[in-house]
């Protein structure tokens, strides 16, 4: 029989005492208005960090042009926000780049955006189409002649967009994202990197790691008696045994055995 207490009248039954666990206030919703920095990994922020050093070198020496007239000679630097010639693919790549970063940012502090893809696989494939196209601008750009370079910015943001492309696609690796067609025999990169994805033994059989498991004992089981052990008799409930080699028992002491 289980023990019921009693109810007060009305049947409202009476709230738990404080301390002891129960719902938390407003409904039982969990308070989503703080955010917690310590949860978005590092290579994410590596990679919005990506984005914001794209935008921000932009306004540097893109290229640069020397000139030479007899006694006089000098050289300017150029943006990548000039316009003109084949100089407007590196802007262009740059804006790529940059939007790239935002998808990720989307992903991580507003999830309720519709994206016209899965975020990851979006930020992977607009920061190689943004490394491809810094590689064509360095053939062609047409404005400045043999006396035309490329300047530090663009070399910078050359190495920023592929590094923002390997980033995206270990965090595509390490979220279970899957590249399309062929891409998908690329070499899973994304679990050597911070809080990555599951190791290789684990990952070929298709199990993840489970850090301090044990299996349970079975149920019923008991160690095994050591051979040749048994207990030692209680005093007062049994005779002891008689000497080796002797056919009649000793009498017992005085005092010992069933009352008169």
């Amino acid at each position: 029989m289980t023990y019921q207490p009693p109810q007060p009248p009305g049947g409202t039954p009476p709230p738990p005492p404080s301390g002891q666990w129960g719902p938390p206030p407003g409904g039982g919703q969990p308070n989503r208005s703080t955010f917690d920095p310590k949860t978005v990994n590092p290579l994410d922020w590596a990679i919005l960090g990506i984005g914001a050093l794209l935008f921000i070198f932009s306004f540097f020496g893109y290229y640069s042009w020397s000139y030479n007239f007899g006694p006089y000679s000098g050289s300017y630097s150029f943006s990548a926000w000039h316009f003109g010639g084949g100089t407007f693919i590196a802007w262009f790549a740059m804006i790529i780049g940059v939007i790239a970063a935002v998808v990720v940012a989307a992903e991580l502090f507003a999830p309720g955006v519709k994206l016209p893809m899965a975020g990851r696989s979006l930020a992977l494939g607009l920061f190689a189409l943004s490394f491809i196209l810094y590689v064509i601008a360095i053939f062609a750009h047409s404005d400045f002649g043999p006396n035309g370079g490329h300047g530090f910015s663009f070399w910078l943001s050359l190495v920023l967009a592929a590094a923002g492309a390997v980033l995206s696609l270990m965090r595509l690796q390490q979220t279970g994202g899957q590249l399309p067609g062929a891409l998908a025999g690329i070499p899973n990169i994304g679990q050597h990197g911070p809080q990555g994805g599951i190791s290789s033994h684990h990952q070929q059989h298709g199990a993840a790691p489970q850090q301090g498991y044990a299996p349970p004992p079975a149920q019923g089981y008991a160690p095994p008696p050591q051979q040749g052990y048994a207990p030692p008799p209680q005093q007062g409930y049994a005779t002891p045994p008689p000497p080796s080699g002797s056919a009649t028992p000793p009498p017992p002491p005085p005092g010992y055995g069933p009352p008169q």
